[in-house]
């Protein structure tokens, strides 16, 4: 047990486990898996670097018991060859003495569209998902026959489980899939044992998949239920599931509970998926704690509990025995280590930006970090070797790529000297703080803060470095990571005065009209964020932008949440709309499909959110006068922050 945060750390029995600690690995989509939906060798050595961190138990992403068109979303659990992966989970965490779960469930009428196109949609009755965010196939109502058969399914993935060596099946009952559709009166209008007028009888099938489950997993190893109150009208909530607990527990096949908050894909829910900065950390406690009003097994509790102190908190608070963190571990799978050890100033908090984990999983891709490069990457980068020869090494530049560059180079054993031409590291992070909800981004510049000062790195800030100045530490190497400047379009007028770039106005040495007119050129936060900026100033605000519609290339859940403020504050979002030219009180623009033209009256001020140009001078200049020059971040390259970081870590690896 830790003096810092006792009830976080001390073990739990949990059916006939005991776990080490109070944290659990919660099962989210990692993404790391074949394009038949087997795990990869990457998958295994993600799930290993969270044991190894200290977590107290591990669950996969969401598997499936048969296949339902489309492995995009879900690993297989049907296959054979899934019993192998499983057997490398369980090698990887039980080294660490860590229990590992398979999730198990079923999507039922919550297809992709991929799935509508490969494979049957199916559901409790011919009911489709009754929302418009998503597309509304009339499923096909299951025979008895077929949903047995989905039981048998259940039971077939559980022994695999168990083949390989795995430590039981957590079963996803929530999210608008097939076990809610059963459970929910208006998805359920069988006639059959699998409907009926009570909530007791509409838990019929799962029931059978409990009971089936138990029969696979056996006594021995555990079984647990991550329920979702998923926030819609139509939904099963808290209530429900407290009725459920009581009938399940009495049955006594169960060992836990999971409590979640929504994550249905719809307009009126989709944000609360993986909660977005604009909710405070905690903001969930309410529903595990609800659940432990009805049962006597314990119950885990999720949704943005982030930091030691709060854990333990609600642990202490009776709110919830086990804390689940999926994001956290994103962000830092030694989170618990560092908690535990006393160095929670260590700890690399998840700002909750969901730029890297849910943006990269809607991409397609394996789940990243906005500022940790090693997620992703451990099974190239979780060692991180010393340094052959020490160096000598020049940094110019504090922002995230210069930063992170700093702090492997010195952590390697290399003397680091960083110039920083501002009196803060951070570089366009001071700027995004300032935009509305989004103060807890400083928590990375804190990050860097601490870690530099721990390494020595010998950091001068407010000195805007020369070719002179650099060659005058006699360095062994140089990371120029001076950024970028803002990119201007080719729009005709331009360069008036009243044409600002995004950086400008948060900057606050410009001069802003009443009327604005934000120009998105890449669908990312920058133009969503300013507008949101300059409407809380009082300001009269629209967006145009060409593409589809505002902020088109941000993360779900966040670009759901400042859309909804937009909107609420009266900013007028206009897509499909390039720019032309810039007047003295008016823009022409035009409609990027049909070419049409449209005045926009009455702008007194155009902002340009339009991303950035390198900042390369300084490396062109030093290119060749030094041996080892490198350019890193925006300076070799304008992206993002996490393709800053990862930048700036790889290239501090190799020097």
């Amino acid at each position: 047990m830790t003096a810092a945060f006792p009830q976080l750390f001390e073990p739990i029995t949990v059916g006939s486990y005991t776990l080490k600690n109070r944290i659990m690995n919660t099962g989210h989509g990692a993404q790391f898996k074949s394009g038949d939906g087997i795990p990869t060798d990457q998958y295994v050595a993600y799930v290993r670097e969270r044991a190894r961190g200290g977590a107290g138990i591990i669950v996969t992403g969401h598997t499936v018991p048969h296949y339902d068109g489309d492995h995009a979303r879900d690993v297989c659990s049907y296959d054979e060859r899934i019993t192998e992966v499983y057997k490398k989970f369980a090698d990887a965490t039980h080294a660490h003495d860590v229990p590992m779960l398979a999730q198990l469930g079923h999507r039922g009428r919550r297809p992709t569209e991929a799935g509508f196109l490969q494979n049957r949609i199916v559901s409790a009755s011919a009911v489709p998902a009754p929302d418009f965010s998503s597309p509304q196939f009339v499923p096909h109502a299951m025979s008895t026959a077929e949903v047995e058969e989905v039981v048998g399914q259940f039971e077939a993935a559980a022994d695999r489980v168990v083949r390989g060596n795995m430590d039981g099946v957590e079963l996803a009952v929530g999210v608008d899939y097939l076990f809610s559709n059963f459970l929910n009166a208006k998805a359920n209008f069988r006639e059959d044992r699998y409907g009926g007028g009570t909530l007791a009888e509409r838990m019929t099938f799962l029931n059978e998949v409990i009971d089936a489950v138990r029969g696979a997993v056996g006594p021995e190893r555990l079984l647990g239920i991550r329920f979702y109150d998923d926030l819609v009208d139509y939904s099963l909530v808290l209530e429900d599931y407290k009725q459920m607990v009581g009938i399940i527990e009495a049955a006594g096949k169960v060992d836990y509970f999971n409590m979640w908050q929504g994550l249905v894909a719809s307009p009126r829910s989709g944000r609360e998926h993986w909660p977005s900065h604009y909710y405070k950390p905690g903001q969930f406690a309410h529903l595990p704690a609800g659940l432990k009003e009805a049962t006597s097994l314990p119950v885990v509790g999720t949704g943005r509990i982030d930091s030691p102190a709060l854990a333990n908190t609600m642990i202490a608070d009776g709110k919830a025995d086990i804390i689940g963190m999926a994001r956290i571990l994103i962000a830092d799978p030694h989170w618990p280590n560092k908690a535990s050890e006393g160095r929670a100033d260590d700890i690399r908090t998840c700002i909750a930006c969901t730029q890297s984990c849910v943006g990269h999983v809607d991409l397609g891709m394996g789940v990243g970090c906005i500022y940790n490069p090693v997620t992703g990457r451990e099974l190239e980068w979780s060692e991180l070797p010393p340094a052959e020869v020490e160096k000598k090494v020049v940094i110019v530049g504090g922002g995230p790529a210069g930063c992170e560059a700093a702090r492997i180079a010195a952590e390697r054993g290399h003397t680091v000297v960083l110039f920083e031409k501002g009196p803060r590291l951070g570089g366009q992070i001071n700027l995004v703080m300032r935009t509305p909800a989004r103060e807890i981004f400083e928590e990375i510049i804190l990050f860097f803060e601490r870690q530099l000062a721990k390494l020595g790195v010998d950091l001068r800030l407010e000195r805007e470095a020369t070719a002179e100045d650099v060659l005058a530490e006699s360095p062994d190497a140089v990371i120029i990571a001076t950024g970028s400047a803002p990119f201007r379009p080719e729009v005709l007028g331009a360069n008036q005065k009243h044409v600002l770039s995004a950086r400008d106005v948060l900057m606050g040495n410009a001069e802003i009209g009443q009327r604005v007119l934000v120009v998105d050129t890449v669908g990312r936060a920058e133009a969503p964020t300013v507008a949101e900026y300059l409407v809380d100033q009082g300001r009269q605000v629209e967006i145009a932008t060409g593409l589809e519609y505002v902020g088109r290339h941000m993360p779900g859940p966040a670009w759901h949440n400042l859309t909804e403020q937009l909107l609420k504050k009266g900013v007028a979002l206009t897509p499909f709309t390039g720019v032309w030219e810039v007047l003295e009180d008016s823009v022409d623009a035009y409609n990027v499909v049909t070419w049409e033209p449209r005045t926009i009256e009455n702008v007194d001020t155009v902002v340009l959110a339009a991303g950035g140009e390198a900042d390369d001078a300084l490396f062109r200049d030093l290119l060749s006068k030094l041996p080892e020059v490198y350019s890193v971040g925006d300076c070799f390259q304008p992206r993002d922050i996490e393709l800053a970081v990862v930048h700036g870590h790889q290239v501090a690896r190799e020097i």
